[in-house]
């Protein structure tokens, strides 16, 4: 359940002189599935101490929301229908590594089946039309007042201060006071806004972590991230990459030694690149 950026310290310690993976540590924001699938294995074990550890050594951003909701007395209410167990895999210790299953199986959990006990204390719709107006520009000392009646805009207005973003902005804009969609004009549905919380991995991970394969990196080494750290923006790298996606504008980076580490910088220069700037023949 670790970050990239710790399983880079992991494997690029068993390859000390080969070239260690080049990472990208950007997040901010916490991903939902994972902050649910940690306080799965934190309401089946009883056990915080690795999680904390995460939280404060690493700032893992899915560590801290797990523990600031573990430490208000947030659980899993529906872990019977999981297990935590030892499964096989060929990249863990001895060739299995610690799991959250469903039980009776050895499928790994994503995070979004755990229901948890503060599911439905902030109502959703206004808290993600709010995190619309936010993203589309609203200062949010505007809606400070709002906040101290509202629970949906307080909590908007915390995610947006922790990174949270409507990912699919792009489709949506004002029209006086309405959020509208850009196509139709007809009002938004806050149901159709998606969160970059949403999906269990960092979508500026895995544009860089792509552009490093596609530079000369490893794919059986973000492969051994996912499977061995259930890092989940690997597995989505290595999906991509496999099934042919293609960035664009490749020309523009290169992947090289800066300072001891192998990065994928701007071409021509020592500049780390975002994810953000990578584009792919799907956008």
């Amino acid at each position: 359940m670790r970050n990239i950026f710790a399983c880079c310290l992991v494997f690029g310690a068993a390859a000390a002189a080969a070239q260690c993976q080049s990472v990208d540590w950007q997040t901010v924001m916490w991903r939902e599935p994972q902050v649910r699938y940690l306080l799965a294995d934190m309401t089946g074990s009883g056990q915080t101490e690795l999680y904390r550890k995460y939280a404060i050594e690493e700032k893992d951003p899915d560590s801290r929301e797990a523990i600031r909701l573990w430490d208000s007395g947030v659980r899993v209410v529906n872990m019977a229908d999981f297990e935590r167990k030892w499964v096989t895999n060929k990249f863990g210790t001895d060739g299995r590594v610690f799991r959250v299953v469903f039980k009776g199986t050895d499928r790994t959990i994503t995070g979004t089946e755990a229901l948890l006990s503060n599911d439905g204390a902030i109502a959703q719709a206004p808290m993600r039309l709010t995190l619309l107006d936010l993203t589309l520009g609203a200062a949010p000392a505007g809606l400070a007042e709002q906040a101290k009646a509202n629970p949906a805009v307080a909590e908007a207005l915390r995610r947006f201060a922790a990174g949270c973003r409507v990912a699919n902005g792009h489709l949506f804009e004002r029209a006086g006071e309405r959020l509208v969609f850009k196509a139709t004009g007809r009002d938004a549905d806050s149901s159709l806004i998606r969160l970059n919380s949403d999906v269990p991995w960092p979508e500026v991970n895995v544009r860089y972590f792509m552009a490093d394969m596609a530079l000369g990196g490893a794919i059986e080494f973000y492969r051994k991230a996912a499977q061995s750290a259930h890092e989940m923006g690997c597995w989505e790298a290595v999906r991509r990459t496999e099934e042919g996606y293609r960035i664009t504008n490749l020309e523009e980076f290169e992947r090289k030694q800066v300072k001891g580490q192998t990065l994928v910088t701007r071409k021509g220069s020592d500049e780390r690149i975002s994810g953000t700037w990578v584009k792919l023949s799907s956008d």
